[in-house]
């Protein structure tokens, strides 16, 4: 922490960085809507992330229920890449 000032946690903050920069690179491939809020979906993204992994009273969860998460926060920029 004291070697790199950041506000906020800083490995959430870097892995915020490195998903948007992803979204970015998906949105100029197409993939997704060109005017997508890849900051805005990084942040959903590490989010619901961390809520799922975060819970202790049952086994981590598995590719479908991430993948589930996952599509769920995407769908509105996948879809309208589309239109």
């Amino acid at each position: 922490r004291q070697a790199r000032p950041a506000p906020g946690i800083p490995v959430l903050s870097d892995a915020a960085t490195m998903v948007a920069a992803y979204l970015t690179e998906e949105c100029e491939m197409g993939r997704i809507a060109a005017d997508a809020d890849v900051d805005a979906l990084a942040l959903s993204l590490i989010g619901a992330g961390h809520m799922l992994f975060a819970d202790r009273e049952r086994a981590a969860p598995g590719p479908e229920e991430v993948g589930k998460v996952v599509n769920a926060v995407i769908a509105d920029v996948v879809q309208r890449r589309l239109l």
